[in-house]
Order: structure tokens, then C-alpha cells, then sequence
């Protein structure tokens, strides 16, 4: 992708600084324009000041400053807001004033007339703020431009993807289905048909992540009430099968008649993310406790295991984190299941200890039922 931009980057960058380049040389020029009509103007002045020299003490200006120096650099008269260090110059420019010096010979004796003048920073102040307007547009254009070709990169690569990936999820549906519709028109129950069937379901599990997580920036997932309680024991009941290829125990303790708000895709994901991390992440011959209890008008599901434990108990929730690369997966899961709570305003909270094992707790508002839809339910 930046092999396609680099040139739009480059050629922006090149004028960018070519704009500059020409604004900083304006400016130089404008100063030094300024600068000699003023000691244009400082000539003509000391030519009328020495015609006028007698009356010197009298002349005054709003415009102009002078002074009259012998011929040892003494001050005779000044009439200068700031007289210069020394007359070593012909043009001196300092502390914002033009010095102009000229030697004129009084009553035969050498004697040095210099007259200033408050540079006029106005015009240049104006072509400046003009420039730098001009440079913030022509930044603003360049960024634009370079934003706009690399989103049409974005979005074409994005059209893709999302084609890719459509198209792969729809093939992987495919024999995912036909595999497990077949295997159980085969009713065989031993102990490699209970591999098999975990080992679709949870390729099942994997496959829902991952197309939740394509579609869920631009699909809308319809919300309805929901029996959290009867859902969560269904679900339980999928997933009982990996669970046991591993000789794991689920245990689990349900309030009934628990109701929740929310889209049926949405929920099917925390509650089976949550499980299957717990029996991954389980020794064999372990055990895994849920629990759906109701608290405060909330309903508070709770999965606990024996297993490994996590380390790092912030770091999971980001997106392909895998604290155990052995395990597979994508990293996807608990970014799910993250991403559903902070929709639903869902509290949520982990704790772990290394080697003895993790318990996620989720606070899930309960569904309340307005007294209209109370009314008409009763009347029916």
C-alpha cells in the first residue's frame, strides 16, 4: 500500500517545501525593497538637514531621528531614541531602526551627521501572514489530496478483503454444515463420533467469531427480549460435547426466568467465547462452574475454571491477543465479547491466578417489562 502512495507523498512533500522555500525568499526580498527605499529616503533627509544645519537644534520630526557627532565621535546633538554603539558604518540597521550616516565638514573641521528612521514592518508583517494563509491552504490541499488517495487505496483493499473473506466464510459454512447434519443422521455414539462433533462445534465457535467480527461494523443485529435463563442452559448443552472430548465437567447453576434486551447473535457470543475459553484453557479431567444468578435488577453470569490462569488480565481483551500461542486461535474471542459489553453497557470483571485458574463475571441489565405491554398481554 505505501508503495502506491509514496509517489502522491513525495510529490506533496516537494511542493510543500518548494512553497516555502519561495515564501521565505518573498519575504527576504520584500526586507531588503524596504530597506532601500528607506535609505532613499534617509538621503534626502541628510541632504536637508545639512542645507539646514544652523537651524539644526530647532528641526523636528515625526518620521525621522538625527544627530550631529565631531570628528572623535563625540555627541553634539541627538535627537536619536538609541544612538549607535559606534559610526564604523555607512548603513546600519539595529534594534528595529535604519542608521544612515553621512560627513559634512563645519567651520573646516570634520563632523558626521546621521539620521535613522523606524523600519516599516507593516507590509512585510501583511506579506508574511499572507504567505503563511497561503502555505496553511496549500498544506491543507496537499493533505487532503494525500488522504484522498490513500482512502481509495483503503477502501479498495477493504472491498477485497470483505469480498475475500465473504466468500471463504460462505465455503467454510458449507461442508461445516453438511458434516454436522450428516453425523448425526448417523446416530452413532462412541467415543470418536464425540471428537468429531466437538471438534465441528467448536470450528462452529471459531467461525461465528470470525464472521461476527466481519460483519458487526455494518450489520445491525436485531435486539428482542430474551429468556437468559432457558438460552444459557441451551447453549450449555452445544457446548457440553467439547467439554467432555476432554473429560471436563461443566457444573452450572441457573436462576429461571431471567430476561434480558439484546440481539440473540450478540448474547450467543459472550456466553460461548466465554465457555470454550474455559474448557481451552482447562487441564483435562477438570471441572468448569457457571452460574446465572439475578442481583439487584441485574443478572450476573459467571463463568469459573480450574485451569492455567492468565498473567495478564488487561492485555486479553485486545484484539489477536493470545497470552498461549500453542492453544490456536485468532484472538478474537474476548475482543468480542468487549466490544458487546461496552454496546450494552455491560460491567464486567475478571480474576485470575496463575495455575489455579480464572472467573469472568458479567452484569447484564434485566429486561424490564413497561406496564402498556403488561396491559396488552393481559387483555389478550
Amino acid at each position: 500500500m505505501f508503495n502506491q502512495i509514496k509517489i502522491p507523498i513525495l510529490a506533496t512533500l516537494i511542493l510543500m517545501l518548494l512553497f516555502v522555500a519561495q515564501g521565505i525568499q518573498t519575504i527576504n526580498l520584500s526586507i531588503k525593497n524596504e530597506q532601500n527605499k528607506d535609505i532613499i529616503l534617509l538621503t534626502n533627509k541628510s541632504s536637508y538637514l545639512e542645507q539646514n544645519i544652523q537651524n539644526l537644534k530647532n528641526e523636528d520630526s515625526l518620521i525621522y531621528e538625527f544627530a550631529l557627532y565631531d570628528c572623535n565621535e563625540n555627541i553634539i546633538i541627538s535627537k536619536l531614541s538609541k544612538n549607535p554603539a559606534n559610526l564604523n558604518f555607512q548603513v546600519l540597521v539595529n534594534s528595529g531602526f535604519i542608521y544612515y550616516k553621512t560627513a559634512l565638514f563645519l567651520d573646516k573641521k570634520l563632523h558626521f551627521l546621521v539620521v535613522a528612521k523606524k523600519q516599516n514592518w507593516y507590509k512585510i508583517a501583511l506579506i508574511g501572514a499572507l504567505l503563511f494563509v497561503s502555505t496553511i491552504i496549500v498544506i491543507f490541499i496537499s493533505v487532503y489530496f494525500v488522504y484522498h488517495s490513500t482512502l481509495k487505496i483503503h477502501e479498495k483493499q477493504k472491498k477485497i478483503m470483505d469480498s475475500f473473506f465473504n466468500d471463504a466464510m460462505h465455503e467454510l459454512k458449507t461442508p461445516l454444515g453438511v458434516a454436522t447434519i450428516n453425523l448425526e443422521m448417523l446416530e452413532l455414539k462412541n467415543k470418536n463420533t464425540h471428537r468429531i462433533k466437538s471438534a465441528l462445534k467448536q470450528m462452529k465457535i471459531t467461525y461465528e467469531d470470525v464472521e461476527f467480527f466481519i460483519k458487526h461494523s455494518y450489520e445491525n443485529f436485531p435486539k428482542k427480549v430474551i429468556n437468559f435463563s432457558e438460552f444459557l442452559e441451551q447453549r450449555v448443552r452445544f457446548l457440553t460435547t467439547i467439554a467432555r472430548s476432554k473429560n471436563i465437567e461443566i457444573k452450572y447453576l441457573i436462576t429461571p426466568n431471567l430476561k434480558v434486551f439484546m440481539s440473540e447473535i450478540e448474547l450467543t457470543r459472550l456466553i460461548d467465547n466465554n465457555i470454550s475459553n474455559a474448557i481451552k484453557y482447562s487441564k483435562s479431567a477438570n471441572k468448569i462452574e457457571i452460574y446465572l444468578d439475578k442481583i439487584d435488577n441485574q443478572a450476573v453470569f459467571t463463568v469459573k475454571d480450574y485451569g492455567k490462569g492468565i498473567k495478564d488480565t488487561k492485555i486479553i481483551w485486545q484484539r489477536y491477543a493470545r497470552e498461549d500461542l500453542s492453544q490456536g486461535g485468532f484472538g478474537l474471542g474476548l475482543n468480542i465479547v468487549l466490544n458487546i459489553c461496552n454496546k450494552y453497557n455491560i460491567k464486567y470483571n475478571v480474576e485470575s491466578i496463575p495455575t489455579k485458574g480464572s472467573k469472568f463475571t458479567y452484569k447484564i441489565s434485566l429486561f424490564k417489562e413497561k406496564l402498556i405491554d403488561s396491559l396488552v398481554k393481559n387483555s389478550l
